[in-house]
């Protein structure tokens, strides 16, 4: 090694050495006055930790008068059958793959129809409402009633 080597080495290992021995009283220095939060004096803290560490799938198993009284199932008023505009569940369900023969889906008018027609209005309701091939139960919008997607089968019928 060379003259410069060790002189470049010497200096380092002495900056090396100041900046631990700066690290030691920093810590020394922290440690002393770090102020450790009393749980006497804040006690929310405490229970706000334990609500942060609960469980994921915590459960909760008391359940009071209160809570079933608001959590009592409405019952859905009836629907009065005639009221129904089956045209509309068509033009608004329906029409998106019937109108087009989209996957498969018979055209109403179509020979492919009539073939499904000739099964029955029982049977085309049950497809309807259970789903068929690529088509889901009810056209995919489960919110109509059994009623309205009778309606709808009725108006593709009668086209």
């Amino acid at each position: 090694m060379s003259d410069t080597d060790d002189i470049f080495l010497k200096r380092f290992s002495l900056v090396i050495a100041i900046l631990v021995g700066i690290a030691i009283v920093c810590l020394v220095i922290a440690g002393r006055y770090a102020v450790s939060p009393d749980d006497a004096v804040n006690p929310s803290r405490v229970t706000l930790a334990n609500d942060r560490t609960l469980p994921v799938g915590a459960v909760r198993t008391e359940i009071t008068e209160a809570d079933l009284a608001t959590a009592a199932p409405v019952a859905p008023e009836p629907v009065d059958p005639a009221s129904i505009d089956g045209a509309a569940v068509y033009t608004t369900v329906c029409s998106m793959c019937h109108a087009a023969g989209v996957a498969g889906a018979p055209i109403p008018g179509s020979d492919l129809w009539a073939e499904r027609a000739a099964k029955g209005e029982e049977e085309l309701v049950h497809n309807a409402i259970n789903g068929l091939n690529a088509m889901p139960p009810k056209g995919g919008r489960l919110d109509l009633s059994d009623a309205e997607v009778i309606a709808a089968v009725e108006h593709m019928l009668a086209q």
